[in-house]
């Protein structure tokens, strides 16, 4: 993480906290789309607004010092500071679609050790949320979301998440298992999985921690991965990370700290021999609001 970037929104997160005088609960855990549909399709939030079609538009935009999705960096360790927005349309059966965008700068051969073909990610999702199952207090969100890179088309690919959560007192207890329905990163018969556990915990004074931990994990029926040579194509990888948020006059603001499992020189799919600072521990800010 570059240090000018963290304190520049250092500053600003302080600003906004002296400034403060309202205060509300939520705490996010999640990275990247699933946050960005997360963030704006509050059934609170639906019903304040116009009706158009039968739904309702939301949006929302976060402004922080890395992108960290899964416990890798998709800013290239922090070298830019990440901007991510959405816009979505809400209907009042749990449907909802929008879009998605988002600044990345992956690691890459060119003079400054960047990717010059994936500067940008973004692209549309549908999906369908509802409350209280069968008045068990089971929650679940689940929706479809196409990565598309401009800069480099084949990249694409289509992941779907889907999350199932329960409110005990002042814990949420969220479940996720997010696959791929085509190609990961357009790499021919690999699909990756997702599986893990959310957990957050409303504390006094409006503070929330939450965090999570991951596997990521592959299902490859294509050519050998095997990078390093050692006969084993070892691709999937832990992610974890912890934080603490605060709303303040309105804007969400979140202080997390990421990390993996993932070894200097062990990982096949990415090698991680050059450019293994996109996957290592990190504390990142963001501040994001819903509008």
């Amino acid at each position: 993480m570059k240090t000018q970037t963290l304190t520049t929104l250092s500053a600003l997160v302080l600003g906004a906290t002296i400034a403060s005088s309202a205060w509300a609960d939520e705490g996010q855990a999640e990275v990247g789309p699933a946050k960005a549909a997360k963030e704006s399709t509050h059934f609170t939030d639906y019903l304040d607004r116009d009706t158009v079609l039968g739904g309702k538009f939301s949006t929302w935009v976060e402004l922080a010092s890395d992108y960290v999705f899964r416990g890798e960096s998709e800013t290239n360790d922090g070298k830019i500071p990440s901007i991510k927005a959405a816009i979505t349309w809400t209907h009042s059966s749990g449907i909802y679609l929008g879009y998605y965008g988002a600044n990345n700068l992956f690691p890459g051969d060119d003079a400054e050790g960047n990717n010059p073909h994936i500067n940008a990610v973004w692209g549309p999702y549908v999906g369908y949320a509802t409350n209280d199952i069968a008045g068990t207090g089971i929650n679940y969100n689940g929706m479809f979301f196409q990565y598309v890179y401009p800069g480099d088309r084949d990249s694409n690919y289509l992941e779907m998440f889907n999350y199932i959560d329960k409110q005990f007192g002042r814990l949420n207890l969220k479940l996720e298992y997010s696959p791929t329905i085509t190609d990961w990163f357009g790499v021919e018969d690999l699909q990756s999985h997702n599986v893990a556990i959310h957990p957050s915990w409303l504390l006094p004074y409006g503070f929330t921690i939450s965090g999570g931990v991951g596997y990521q994990f592959f299902d490859n029926s294509g050519p050998s991965l095997d990078a390093n040579g050692d006969g084993k194509e070892d691709i999937d990888w832990v992610h974890w990370n912890v934080g603490l948020s605060r709303n303040v006059y309105g804007f969400n603001v979140d202080v997390r700290y990421h990390d993996t499992d993932i070894k200097k020189g062990e990982h096949d799919f990415y090698g991680f021999d050059s450019n293994h600072q996109i996957v290592d521990d990190r504390v990142m800010i963001a501040v994001s609001k819903s509008f």
